[in-house]
């Protein structure tokens, strides 16, 4: 079974667009606000590789932690973060897919996110109603878990990148 999800934000940050950039490449830095993703590990390279899981309720069967890996793609303007599947990953992984830019704006630079995550659990086939029911319940529990942990997403990471604006040179963002 899966369930996905898209999220998409911009922010302006007041530092200029090659400062706004290392932000943007500095995966720890940019998610470190970001509580629900755990076990966060960056492996340099080109492209670097990022690992970490994710909390998923799936109802009866409780709180799960299911690990994503992707490859991170420097680009002139941002990044790219381009999902890697996870083989034999039992009770499930995740996909996590996207993009950073950053623009030059008025007072600083723009930054525009756009992800998508896609949760995979592995369920065992519905043969009855009792079945069924539990798998729909499954999936309400689990959209509206995914739902709620990325809608958090903007907030972590705007919040990392006024922190890293107070360290700049400028006073503020």
């Amino acid at each position: 079974m899966t369930f996905s999800h898209t999220i998409d934000f911009a922010f302006d940050l007041a530092l200029d667009a090659a400062v706004a950039i290392d932000f943007v490449h500095d995966v720890r830095g940019s998610l470190k606000h970001a509580d629900f993703i755990r076990d966060l590990r960056v492996q340099s390279g080109s492209p670097a590789l990022v690992e970490a899981t994710i909390p998923v309720n799936a109802a009866l069967f409780g709180q799960r932690q299911l690990p994503f890996r992707s490859q991170l793609v420097r680009t002139p303007k941002g990044a790219l973060l381009k999902s890697l599947a996870l083989p034999d990953t039992k009770p499930g992984w995740a996909e996590v897919a996207g993009e950073a830019a950053v623009t030059s704006g008025m007072q600083g630079s723009l930054v525009t996110y756009r992800f998508a995550i896609a949760i995979h659990l592995d369920l065992p086939a519905p043969e009855k109603w009792g079945g069924r029911a539990l798998t729909k319940m499954i999936e309400y529990t689990a959209t509206s878990v995914l739902a709620r942990v990325t809608g958090q997403f903007p907030d972590a990471v705007q919040r990392a990148a006024t922190a890293g604006c107070a360290l700049s040179d400028r006073a503020s963002c």
